[in-house]
């Protein structure tokens, strides 16, 4: 009854399994920003009418790009690797951000919520790869 419970890391998989794995983690790292994009502008509204900005998805974006990168680090010991996620947040959000010449549709705004959206992202997605564990 006393003993210790250690974690248990899979690593009997392909290179097949890895890539497949990183796909994934990269297509909801896609489907992510989006999402924080889309509801980045929410205003929540107080009893008596007032209302205030919500940006939720800032701190959301933080802790999904870190889950994001410590799934990532499951599958291969290389961080620059693990960063793929990360690097296709980053790259989704700036598609986002100036598809305005192609698109006319301003998705991300010039705001201070956007640039901490960007910052929260970034952060969050690389903390775990300087992180030993």
């Amino acid at each position: 009854m006393g003993e210790k419970t250690r974690s248990f890391i899979r690593t009997d998989f392909s290179r097949g399994e890895a890539v497949a794995g990183l796909v994934w983690l990269s297509l909801g790292a896609l489907l992510s920003v989006l999402l924080e994009i889309v509801y980045l502008g929410t205003w929540l509204t107080l009893p008596g009418g007032t209302r205030i900005a919500f940006p939720y998805t800032i701190v959301l974006a933080f802790f999904f790009t870190m889950v994001l990168t410590r799934t990532a680090k499951l599958w291969t010991p290389n961080p620059w690797v693990a960063a793929i996620p990360v690097y296709v947040w980053v790259a989704g959000y700036l598609i986002l951000a100036f598809a305005v010449g192609v698109t006319g549709d301003q998705l991300v705004g010039s705001n201070i919520r956007a640039v901490l959206l960007f910052v929260a992202g970034i952060t969050g997605g690389v903390w775990p790869l300087g992180n030993g564990k």
